[in-house]
């Protein structure tokens, strides 16, 4: 059966708009829950941080991410990457969505662990893809992922940091085979229907982190406390 591969690309990313929408929800929800103590003081814009990954950014998928301290050692970030089209040299065989949540806990001993040092955590995610090389293809609508990542912040100022993450993990999801029925890339024809159970290596983060309100601790005014 011959299916159009790309004429109904809106269509298929709906149920992948409205997860990112959820993520990024749930993150805007928290700087507004009613907490008590010492992690009332902590959960402010102030201690919200934007990111980008700048391994995908060099691949030619823009990412965008979020993160929130939410305890002394304890913070929740979202990141969502996209490339589906664009000038990249491989625009017609690499087609991608991502978007992650992770709970990340910070090990360095001090009143001000979140940031810096090592994180470790769990983390659940959602992808979209489509790859193509040669004349056969893989493509999956919603596959999802969950596993561990273990990081490590280094702060390069008041107000940036990079953060270098690894994941280990599991992606399931139903994907399809197909090959290409002309030369234009416009057709395909189904092959086969798969389920993918992948256990290895899933994420790779080199991100540039921008503390919005100067949140990096070890280069604040006086050090750490």
């Amino acid at each position: 059966m011959v299916n159009e591969v790309f004429s109904d690309t809106e269509a298929n990313l709906n149920s992948f708009v409205k997860a990112v929408r959820l993520l990024t929800a749930l993150l805007v929800t928290l700087l507004f829950i009613p907490v008590s103590g010492e992690a009332q003081s902590r959960i402010t814009p102030c201690n919200l941080a934007v990111k980008t990954n700048l391994a995908y950014d060099a691949l030619g998928a823009p990412s965008l991410g979020m993160e929130i301290e939410v305890g002394k050692r304890w913070s929740v970030a979202a990141t969502a990457a996209y490339k589906w089209g664009g000038t990249w040299a491989w625009k017609d065989q690499v087609h991608i969505t991502t978007a992650d949540i992770s709970l990340n806990y910070w090990t360095k001993k001090t009143d001000r662990a979140v940031w810096q040092g090592l994180h470790v955590g769990p983390y659940v995610a959602l992808y979209r893809y489509d790859f193509l090389f040669g004349s056969k293809g893989e493509q999956a609508k919603i596959n999802w992922g969950a596993g561990v990542t273990c990081g490590y912040s280094l702060p390069v100022s008041r107000y940036f940091s990079f953060d270098f993450v690894i994941g280990l993990g599991y992606v399931g999801g139903k994907y399809k085979k197909y090959e290409v029925s002309d030369d234009s890339y416009r057709h395909n024809v189904w092959t086969a229907d798969k389920v993918r159970h992948y256990v290895g290596p899933t994420k790779l983060e080199v991100s540039l982190v921008w503390h919005v309100c100067g949140g990096c601790p070890k280069m604040q005014r006086g050090g750490s406390r």
